[in-house]
């Protein structure tokens, strides 16, 4: 039987009277990301939801980011030519830089990634969505919310997988993936993968080809584990990305002319040892190395057509360590760990004869040391749990010497931050449970707009922007509380969740004569209400199949920003409502998802038009269907038809995502189970 569906899942509450503390619990059911400590999703204050490997399966879209707008109704911006990013809880969506509202974690460790379109999903397990704030345990950035990717660990019989497919825009793509144990210490995983699109994708409502859309992609990841006598482990995981010839075909304001390509590369590699240090204690060490890279080449200067030329290359290198204790005193745990974090960004500029010349702005790096602290109590034969925690940041941010760019003097200027969280949960014998977070977040401000120094000339004058080493972090305190229900036995389930957001010290750009600088003065508010549901008709019907009905979705009540001056504007690219619905069948032999992505207005800014006006989106629904036949014991067949009535819609005006698209694949597994 295949995982109750994302919106059953992220309920969390137990149904009959069993909240003894000698329960045994699905492993199903436990969840690492709200904690850094595996716990129970039944009895944990924070909102997560846990997105399984056959939801993946049988979700259109091998993108992470396809995935999470798909399963956990979150804001995108998604451009062709791979290039996307996200917003949890009414924060803007990013898909750049290092500094975010949104935290991306691969088991548990940084994911070292800006551009969430180079992460896939092939070698995935599960993805845990926690929103909310979480700064008390991961720092920087976790302000709306993580996402913490569970690759796949294989440690019992070997097993692998063989698939083969080819579909619209003349697509083909293969994968392998194999693991399970060598001997009775040693176990590994595998995959790899390859897709091609060779033509230009076509827009829906029979809309014309979009040009300069093709590319080529192939991944791969492999994971080495080895028990370590009765009580440690030790896995090494490395995992890359490869984007070739990745066409990117600009505004369609603009035609063809700012069209270009470029060259993705995204690489990992992280070693963890877990193991006991006593009865009662458990500890962990993780050290982790990431490097994204990127090639771009333009076919115009300025808006002019020109030959191809190599216009701009980023790097950006991620080195860190993680050390956890775990120590477990009855029912309660208190949870220690620090963590290190050193991250490099550079950049180098191209003229049009591919000659060097200075970036835009200047390579920085950032150095982060922190301690936190988390605890996790337990009382009423475990009916309640309570948590409470925070954490201590310092920080160095600094520009470094950049070749090419004489018009700044490096600098460094360092920082501290710290970060509180506490939630309750109850759980009644009826299958009822009460959940309620509050915390504290931050994001930091980047190495330029604390330490930085640039000079331009403008009409004869000197113009210049300086960094503001008071500058304090942008901060946010949320709350949340929300009510689940879960009958197995009845096939419900549900949870709403009322989230508020007040966010101060958002830095703004003022300029005073000839200088402009950076300070604290704006905020912003947010409220929204999340809804999950889901039905299993086959569970009330005692059937030896699945028929599930589903929902998720987040409302957002208010989502503004304080503009200079008092004024509040909307926060742009988050969508007033976000709804994920459908049904999924499943009988082991046929297999299949019907689903549907409803999205309300959002407002944005037309960067296309005179004086840029802020315009409001269309409110779109597109539906996918995927269906799956075994046959054979070890033979799959998989239709996928992606935007299944021919929508024409975006997530980005100017920048239109595909029409229908049919892809067919094929899969041999083995051994039979």
């Amino acid at each position: 039987m295949k995982k109750v569906l994302l919106a059953g899942i992220a309920l969390a509450t137990i149904a009959t009277p069993a909240w003894a503390e000698d329960q045994e619990i699905n492993k199903e059911e436990m969840v690492v990301t709200a904690t850094r400590s595996e716990e129970s999703i039944r009895q944990i204050p924070a909102k997560i939801e846990v997105i399984g490997r056959q939801e993946i399966e049988l979700t259109s879209g091998n993108t992470l980011t396809e995935q999470l707008k798909k399963s956990s109704s979150i804001s995108v911006i998604e451009y062709p030519g791979a290039l996307a990013g996200i917003g949890i809880r009414g924060f803007r969506p990013e898909f750049s830089g290092i500094t975010k509202h949104s935290l991306i974690l691969v088991n548990g460790r940084p994911s070292g990634t800006t551009n969430l379109a180079t992460l896939l999903t092939d070698n995935v397990e599960r993805i845990e969505v926690l929103k909310g704030p979480a700064s008390s345990l991961y720092g920087a950035e976790a302000m709306g919310g993580v996402i913490n990717i569970i690759t796949k660990k294989s440690t019992e019989e070997f097993a692998a997988n063989i698939e083969v497919g080819y579909g619209s825009f003349e697509t083909n793509f293969q994968k392998l993936s194999t693991g399970g144990a060598i001997s009775e210490k040693f176990d590994f995983d595998f995959s790899a993968g390859r897709r091609d699109q060779h033509a230009n994708i076509k827009l829906g409502n029979d809309g014309d080809d979009r040009p300069n859309t093709s590319y080529q992609t192939q991944n791969a990841a492999l994971r080495l584990g080895a028990d370590l006598g009765d009580t440690w482990r030790l896995d090494i995981n490395g995992n890359m990305y490869q984007g070739r010839d990745i066409e990117t075909p600009g505004d369609l304001a603009y035609g063809e002319s700012r069209s270009g390509k470029k060259d993705l590369d995204n690489y990992g590699l992280d070693v963890q040892a877990n193991g006991e240090l006593g009865a009662n204690n458990e500890f962990g060490i993780t050290a982790y190395v990431t490097r994204e890279k990127a090639e771009n080449y333009s076919n115009n200067f300025y808006g002019s057509p020109v030959d191809t030329y190599h216009s701009y290359d980023s790097e950006i290198n991620w080195y860190g360590s993680q050390l956890k204790d775990t120590y477990t005193w009855g029912n309660h745990k208190f949870i220690t760990g620090i963590d290190f974090q050193y991250i490099e960004k550079k950049a180098r500029s191209y003229n049009t004869d591919n000659s060097r010349k200075a970036p835009y702005s200047p390579d920085e790096a950032r150095t982060n040391i922190a301690g936190y602290l988390e605890t996790i109590w337990k009382f009423f034969d475990n009916r309640m749990t309570a948590t409470a925690g925070g954490r201590y940041d310092y920080f160095e941010v600094e520009t470094l010497d950049t070749p090419y760019k004489t018009n700044f003097s490096p600098n460094e200027e360092d920082f501290t931050y710290f970060s509180p969280r506490a939630g309750l949960n109850y759980g009644f014998d009826n299958g009822l449970r009460l959940h309620t977070t509050l915390g504290q977040a931050f994001v930091p401000p980047d190495a330029f707009e604390l330490a930085g120094y640039s000079e331009s000339f403008v009409n004869g004058v000197t113009m210049v922007t300086t960094g503001n080493a008071d500058l304090d972090p942008e901060n946010s305190t949320t709350w949340d509380i929300g009510t689940g229900f879960d009958r197995p036995e009845l096939g419900l389930a549900f949870d709403v969740t009322y989230f508020y957001t007040d966010v101060q010290d958002r830095i703004s750009r003022v300029t005073t004569g000839l200088v402009t600088s950076y300070q604290n003065s704006l905020g912003a508010e947010i409220q929204g209400l999340e809804l999950e549901a889901s039905f299993d008709l086959g569970a009330v019907l005692d059937w030896n199949r699945s028929l599930k009905f589903y929902l998720n979705s987040t409302n957002i009540i208010k989502a503004e920003e304080e503009l200079a001056g008092g004024m509040m504007k909307d926060i742009h690219n988050v969508a007033d409502y976000t709804y994920n619905y459908g049904i999924q069948y499943d009988d082991n032999i046929f297999d299949g998802n019907f689903h549907f992505r409803t999205v309300g207005e959002m407002r944005d800014t037309d960067w296309t038009a005179a004086g840029y006006p802020e315009i409001e989106y269309p409110s779109f629904t597109v539906a996918d269907l995927v269906v799956g036949y075994n046959f054979l014991k070890q033979h799959r067949l998989t239709l996928t038809l992606d935007n299944l009535f021919d929508e024409n819609y975006y997530e980005k005006k100017g920048y239109p995502k595909a029409g229908r698209a049919v892809y067919l694949s094929y899969s041999f597994s083995f051994p039979t189970n």
